[in-house]
């Protein structure tokens, strides 16, 4: 089946449930695809206790995202929100609150979650957009939209320490490096890094700890917006 994943023709296998997950994303252009994902290039034998679906959705991703390189993209471990006309991602270790605090901006901003676990990035002419896609996690939660990238935040399991702040470029490189598909082959990783080096120097990128709640909430929000603001105007 043809789907249009962050502007970009792709063909994926309909076979393992895919069909069900990529309804939002299909399309009827007659054009050739940009990214081919192959089902006869799966590898069970690396998920061996996954279902045959949830193996597709991961070797899927995985094919999704190499072609991704080669169209200055890449996909963050993260879940992600519109928010006055941009996109705020939280990203960090699993367990950490992603789609805790996404929820947090929808129920109390009205923020949308257009995905919950691997939205793409593309550096296109204008800019960073962050882009919806069918490799949205268990919830399913994921929207095609197409959105100018506001900021990323990383968050960080300590609740006793309310805070956040701009992060340093290198603290910034490893972190981004650590929420993304980063044991690549040689030409794969000229790909990759110039566009982490990108990230960080063109998005405002942040550090927070603290629990989860409206107070850590808002003052996510208000730093995070107020430093799109300065940046992109």
């Amino acid at each position: 089946m043809l789907c249009q994943v962050a502007e970009l023709l792709v063909e994926i296998p309909a076979a393992d449930g895919m069909d069900r997950r990529c309804r939002d994303y299909r399309t009827e252009f007659d054009l050739p695809a940009d990214i081919v994902i192959r089902r006869e290039g799966y590898r069970p034998e690396v998920w061996p206790t996954l279902s045959e679906d949830y193996m597709a959705y991961m070797e899927s991703g995985i094919q999704f995202y190499l072609g991704l390189l080669g169209f200055h993209g890449l996909m963050l471990h993260a879940s992600a929100v519109e928010y006055e006309g941009r996109a705020y991602l939280f990203s960090g270790p699993c367990g950490a609150g992603k789609s805790t605090r996404t929820r947090l901006w929808r129920d109390q901003f009205g923020a949308v979650i257009f995905n919950d676990d691997k939205p793409a990035l593309r550096r296109m002419e204008e800019g960073w957009y962050a882009y919806g896609t069918p490799w949205c996690g268990k919830d399913g939660i994921n929207q095609n939209r197409k959105v100018p990238l506001g900021g990323i935040c990383f968050l960080q399991r300590d609740d006793a320490n309310i805070q956040i702040h701009p992060m340093e470029t290198l603290e910034a490189i490893r972190s981004l490096m650590s929420q993304t598909l980063y044991q690549l082959w040689p030409r794969q990783m000229d790909r990759l890094l110039p566009l982490v080096e990108g990230l960080v120097t063109e998005i405002p990128i942040f550090e927070m700890s603290g629990p989860p709640n409206e107070e850590t909430a808002a003052l996510c929000r208000d730093t995070m917006t107020r430093a799109a603001k300065e940046r992109f105007g």
